[in-house]
């Protein structure tokens, strides 16, 4: 998406492009290129990278689960491995939500910055 104004900018928040271009002519070859560049690697985020958090930080608590329903639980093993597969999925699933979330407010904040920053009014 190519963006000429700060309507665009609102407009490429809204509709989460995978990729856009700076071309104001407000602003200087440098700035549209950092600028640019700011919103790229923010509106490549997917929320993996938190859901991969979640997973690794709540693994150990998962495997002592294991461990102690192995040894004291009469549930059978393909039971306990399938409640233990799903509790690591739903981690998963909890931190991909929560890094799109995060990224939806860093891009309204990104878009706030640059609206202050090159003095156009809200």
């Amino acid at each position: 998406m190519n963006i000429l104004s700060k309507a665009d900018v609102h407009l490429a928040a809204k509709k989460r492009p995978k990729e856009v271009t700076f071309s104001m002519a407000e602003l200087s070859d440098d700035a549209n290129i950092a600028w640019e560049t700011r919103f790229n690697d923010l509106l490549s985020e997917c929320g993996c990278a938190s859901g991969q958090q979640f997973i690794m930080y709540t693994s150990p608590v998962f495997i002592i689960g294991l461990v102690l329903m192995i040894n004291f639980s009469d549930l059978s093993r393909q039971m306990i491995l399938g409640l233990f597969v799903t509790a690591v999925a739903f981690a998963g699933a909890a931190g991909k939500i929560t890094g799109l979330i995060q990224r939806n407010y860093k891009l309204k904040k990104l878009v706030s910055d640059f609206m202050h920053t090159n003095g156009f009014a809200e």
